[in-house]
């Protein structure tokens, strides 16, 4: 797999899930960071279309052929997005830090805890186990980033060395006031006045999004490309990245204990599931049963049809960071170390998940 980092030219502008339809009553739209997969394998798409030949409307069969349509990748393939930053060792990939991440700020920095399974409890899920540790009071879940070794202490079942990286480390937030303008008079047009919240990423802060499944000499046209990306044509600069300094999967080795197979499953991009498993269910492609779950608020995730210049359905998508802990026979065991990706839509990079202890 070849990897692209994309730097914005200024800021960019995604939606999240709230409406942003003429006449409601809804301002200061966006903030969605980082952009769904939707977006960027989107954006990457509408390029290599354009550099066959494609200006508008549907794509002719021949670029079908090679990037597919809609849902359809053809035999593309993707991995990301995943944010990366420039610092004093070189670039350092960063993931959404896990949900079953607790901690608070005391005199010498940071306290934290990781929470795991405990003991059965009624509730009104009936009797199930809830996540729980010791010493917690005044903690709260760390919303932010870790580095790789972070991510590989959480995955062995240890809480990291160092701290969370904020978001507001990463990227700011603008608020920005539009409007359309007659285009006769350029006046401004009433009834079109709306505002937004664009992204700002912090200096030596990037995308990065792996692509597979494609024509070298096609892949060589996006190096260097200046492409739109986001809403409001927000432009991107891409750059191939050379072979071998790509994003190697975080993985935690896995054994049984007593006969059984106890692991989680840490999201590391938003995923698609039909159906949310409760304790005692399965997850879709993945040997055993949920024994536990740190989850967060669902992500409303949706598009742009280009060709019919309208929204696509917005639909719930389980946020990055999001933590199952499930538990699995022994024999089970190469089913377990072989899921790299669950649910819907990882051909567009959903669904990436690590696998860790508890």
């Amino acid at each position: 797999m070849m990897y692209l980092r994309i730097t914005p030219v200024d800021s960019w502008f995604f939606r999240d899930g709230r409406p942003f339809h003429l006449g409601e009553a809804t301002s200061d739209v966006g903030g969605l960071f980082p952009p769904s997969a939707f977006t960027v394998v989107g954006a990457i798409r509408a390029h290599l279309a354009r550099s066959m030949g494609w200006r508008e409307g549907k794509w002719s069969e021949e670029i079908c052929r090679v990037l597919g349509d809609g849902y359809d990748l053809a035999g593309l393939r993707f991995r990301g997005p995943l944010l990366c930053r420039e610092g004093d060792r070189g670039p350092e990939m960063l993931y959404p830090a896990p949900l079953n991440l607790l901690g608070k700020r005391n005199d010498s920095g940071y306290e934290m805890r990781l929470l795991r399974p405990g003991e059965e409890v009624e509730c009104d899920l009936g009797r199930v186990r809830l996540p729980t540790a010791e010493k917690i009071d005044g903690m709260k879940q760390l919303s932010g980033y870790v580095n790789g070794d972070q991510l590989k202490q959480v995955l062995r079942g240890e809480v990291p060395e160092g701290r969370v990286i904020p978001r507001k480390e990463l990227c700011g937030t603008e608020y920005a006031v539009g409007l359309e303008r007659e285009r006769d008079t350029r006046t401004a047009k009433e009834a079109h006045l709306y505002s937004i919240n664009r992204i700002r990423l912090v200096r030596g802060v990037h995308l990065i999004m792996g692509i597979e499944g494609i024509d070298e000499g096609l892949l060589e046209k996006l190096d260097g490309a200046v492409m739109p990306i986001g809403g409001e044509g927000r432009m991107g600069c891409v750059e191939m990245l050379s072979p071998g300094k790509g994003v190697s999967e975080i993985r935690q080795e896995i054994g049984p204990i007593d006969g059984r197979v106890r692991f989680t499953l840490v999201h590391i991009t938003p995923a698609f599931l039909g159906r949310w498993p409760r304790p005692g269910e399965s997850i879709p492609g993945v040997p055993g049963e949920v024994v536990s779950a740190c989850v967060g608020r669902a992500l409303r995730i949706g598009g742009w049809d280009s060709v019919n210049r309208r929204p696509v359905e917005l639909k719930p998508f389980i946020p990055p960071g999001s933590v199952w802990f499930c538990e699995a026979e022994a024999d089970e065991l190469n089913d377990v170390m072989s899921v790299s990706r669950i649910g819907e839509y990882t051909g567009f990079g959903f669904g990436e998940i690590a696998l860790g202890i508890w």
